[in-house]
């Protein structure tokens, strides 16, 4: 044991020892560079997905926080799945590049047996808080680096993650283990209170309480860190407690979907969710920003592969070259520039849960070949290779163009079409809402971005009254402007609400296909923005890629 660190001493091994002990055992040897272990892209977005309810309170309730705490130090604050995956990453800008040249960003794997001795994978492997300084990591190459952090636990007891605070060793200074705890215990109250069911707050004057999540009979559903330790010291009556303490009533937020043929009133989620459950594909179509990926996640949420990826893919960001490599995975060196351990693709990523191909009639016509195959077959064949490997996914498409159009125009496969609409759902825009719900969402957005700002009247109406055509996307921007715009002044005014003119654009005249007006709309924009494609794209409500693959087709 002469390379265990010296400094620190031994009869009882500290975890520090324990975590060089592993390591040596896995035979890694200290001078050596450690292994990258980098997840590909696809089951990168396939954990954030499976961990989207992790990563939004995260990002709510933690980094506020945060910058709080520790604004102005070189630090990054480092959000892990069970496996020391980095899911999400926050902090000091100049310290993160530092930091990149030892892949300490998202996508990268810190368990020990790539990483030896470092604070994430050293935590999760003692299941415990623990503090990592400079040279007590294993891999020298760390040894600039001085890490603390703390697990993360479910309501349910169960191990989900950990949230780690990394610096240079220099500035990790003695508060960081302390603060990352705290963090840790405010990111788990904040998944507590998610929870349907009735929240006791066994010592409302303490920030920190003991909390209970009981159900209507007064089971036990959940409870935060607090309050596992007073189970441990209390007898416990949910009924008891329920009678005694006045318990705050969790709800699910409910999925609402506003249909194209019925704008009044909303439908619920129930018939498109039942879809899904039944194996049958979902074509969801609506204007940009009309909210066709919120619709999905909540479907998600609600279904019962809500514990399995969901895998969300924009097919018209997709690189022209890389769409097949991207979508189906690859083989090592089945490309110039492939990555030598290959890449499971999106499908793949999907598997157990359920696939979005948004913006699908951006897809070639070749990968819509290919993709038709893996839906007839339930198999994908990386390319580069000759072996289908089987695939289990619920599919929903959703696109902004008209695809029974394509179709006729030759743009789009038919039999692709109907193997991806089995159940077609319209969402309507914004405008077309009865107004009650519109405000209602501009009140909601607001609220969370800013609960001590508030529209005027004259605000209110100023909103309502213009048609968005970006819809929920384009609303929410606005608004963030004017958070912006009005911050300290307690009221949002008509002045801090930076909406474009919106002519309404009729159909140009001689077009008598949904293709020919798209392609005059498409020309009669570009020239309105003088050449600019960017411009014109953000206008058009698509992406540059798009923009320039219709031109291309147009010559």
């Amino acid at each position: 044991m002469s390379e265990l660190p010296q400094s620190i001493p031994s009869p009882s091994p500290s975890p520090i020892q324990r975590s060089w002990q592993r390591c040596l055992h896995q035979g890694l040897l200290r001078q050596q560079s450690a292994e990258l272990d980098l997840l590909p892209q696809g089951e990168l977005s396939a954990r954030q997905e499976q961990h989207r309810t992790l990563i939004t309170c995260f990002q709510r309730f933690v980094l506020p926080l945060f910058a709080q705490l520790l604004a102005g130090r070189p630090c990054r604050l480092l959000l892990c799945d069970g496996e020391g995956a980095i899911l999400a990453a926050s902090g000091d800008d100049g310290f993160a590049r530092h930091a990149e040249r030892i892949f300490l960003r998202s996508g990268a794997r810190w368990g020990e047996a790539s990483k030896g001795t470092n604070a994430i994978g050293t935590a999760l492997a003692e299941q415990s808080e623990v503090q990592v300084l400079g040279a007590q990591h294993f891999f020298a190459q760390h040894s600039f680096l001085s890490c603390s952090a703390c697990p993360l636990l479910g309501p349910d007891g169960q191990l989900l993650g950990v949230l780690d605070i990394s610096t240079d060793a220099a500035h990790h200074d003695g508060d960081m283990l302390g603060t990352v705890r705290l963090l840790a215990m405010t990111l788990e109250n904040a998944l507590l209170a998610r929870q349907p069911g009735w929240l006791v707050d066994l010592d409302p004057q303490s920030l920190w309480s003991a909390r209970l999540l009981l159900g209507e009979g007064g089971e036990l559903l959940g409870a935060n860190r607090a309050g596992r330790l007073w189970l441990g010291q209390h007898p416990f009556d949910g009924k008891q407690l329920l009678r005694d303490r006045r318990g705050l009533r969790l709800e699910p937020e409910p999925v609402v979907i506003q249909t194209e043929n019925q704008p009044q009133p909303a439908v619920t989620a129930g018939v498109p969710l039942k879809m899904l459950e039944r194996g049958i594909s979902l074509l969801i179509e609506g204007e940009t920003g009309s909210g066709k990926e919120h619709l999905v996640r909540a479907l998600h949420s609600q279904s019962s592969r809500r514990d399995k990826p969901l895998v969300c893919v924009n097919c018209g960001a997709l690189p022209a070259d890389l769409v097949e490599a991207e979508l189906f995975g690859y083989v090592g060196g089945a490309f110039s520039g492939a990555r030598s351990q290959g890449s499971q693709g999106y499908l793949r990523a999907a598997h157990g849960g359920i696939l979005m191909l948004d913006e699908i009639g951006e897809l070639p016509l070749l990968a819509q070949t290919r993709l038709l195959r893996v839906l007839q077959e339930r198999s994908v064949t990386p390319v580069g290779s000759h072996k289908p490997e089987p695939v289990d996914f619920w599919l929903v498409s959703a696109s902004h163009r008209d695809l029974t159009a394509m179709v006729q125009d030759g743009g789009f496969r038919e039999d692709l079409y109907y193997r991806i609409c089995g159940w077609r759902q319209q969402l309507a825009p914004l405008r077309a809402w009865p107004q009650g719900e519109r405000l209602g969402v501009i009140r909601r957005l607001l609220s969370e971005m800013d609960p001590a700002l508030q529209l005027t009247p004259q605000a209110e109406r100023q909103l309502l009254a213009h048609p968005l055509p970006g819809n929920v996307r384009q609303l929410k921007q606005a608004l963030e402007v004017a958070c912006v715009l009005a911050e300290g002044q307690g009221w949002i005014e008509p002045a801090h609400l930076h909406l474009p003119e919106v002519a309404a654009m009729p159909a140009p005249r001689g077009a008598t296909t949904l293709r020919e007006q798209s392609r005059l709309r498409v020309q009669q924009t570009l020239t309105e923005c003088g050449g600019n494609v960017s411009e014109a794209a953000r206008r058009l409500g698509i992406s540059r890629t798009t923009l320039y693959r219709a031109l291309r087709e147009e010559g």
